[in-house]
């Protein structure tokens, strides 16, 4: 728990957010000492990021207790411009804790992507789905690009990723495509340690990179029952990840192992 003193000498926007969700912890069970709390109210309700709505507002929400400490924990977020989800798992700094994360021998290889909405938001599923590394075809919209960041959430700093050309994929490594015409997700047998190429929006997996899957572990491809012959290649991809990863930590059974 960090104390008033340490909190006040974090910068402001991040002096904000923590004390928003030292309100969050307190809403969802955490036990802190009422003089503490009373402290933290105080210590937002100065911020200077704060218009006097807020200020009015917050107050209220305090007066009822636990019940408003989640009310005082989203008007924070409001103030901030923020979402919920930029606060799954932080330091005690405000900062994202990527550590946090449970990675697997999963990769992806992003074969001439050229929007960077795409790429952004592939990099949002893949920090969720346990993707280890992102492989970044020369031709793929640059995932540093502004647009790339705004829609990964930031997460394009806690996926490790490097460019890299097919023919410098170790021949060791399992490879096989999302692609049309390939054996169906269901019936897949995806390996513990692989990657997974995704091809271009318009033309798909380019030819050199197909050949590499086919001398590999094939083709991959997810039913579809509408008059659309494809979907959108971040969502595509956002599904074969979670199949994936599910396979991975489910038994047999249909059990989770722990």
């Amino acid at each position: 728990m960090l104390t008033i003193k340490k909190i006040k000498t974090l910068k402001p926007r991040v002096r904000v957010r923590k004390l928003g969700a030292i309100f969050h912890e307190a809403y969802s069970g955490v036990t802190f000492d009422s003089g503490y709390l009373t402290e933290c109210l105080a210590l937002l309700l100065s911020q200077e990021l704060l218009s006097d709505d807020d200020r009015k507002d917050i107050f209220l929400f305090s007066q009822r207790g636990k019940e408003g400490w989640e009310d005082i924990y989203y008007r924070t977020l409001y103030i901030l411009g923020e979402a919920p989800a930029d606060w799954d798992a932080v330091k005690e700094n405000g900062e994202k804790d990527w550590s946090q994360r449970r990675v697997f021998s999963h990769y992806l290889y992003l074969d001439h992507l050229r929007s960077p909405y795409n790429v952004g938001s592939i990099f949002r599923s893949a920090e969720s789905f346990g993707i280890e590394r992102i492989y970044v075809a020369p031709g793929t919209a640059d995932p540093l690009h502004p647009r790339a960041i705004r829609t990964s959430r930031d997460t394009v700093e806690g996926v490790e990723w490097e460019w890299k050309d097919i023919t410098e994929i170790d021949d060791d490594i399992p490879v096989f495509a999302l692609e049309l015409g390939g054996k169906d997700l269901w019936d897949f047998q995806f390996p513990k340690k692989g990657i997974c190429i995704l091809g271009s929006e318009e033309s798909g997996v380019s030819p050199e990179a197909l050949a590499r899957a086919d001398r590999s572990l094939g083709r991959v491809s997810i039913r579809q029952y509408g008059a659309k012959g494809s979907i959108n290649v971040s969502s595509a991809s956002a599904i074969l990840m979670e199949h994936w990863i599910e396979k991975e930590v489910r038994g047999d059974e249909g059990k989770r192992e722990l």
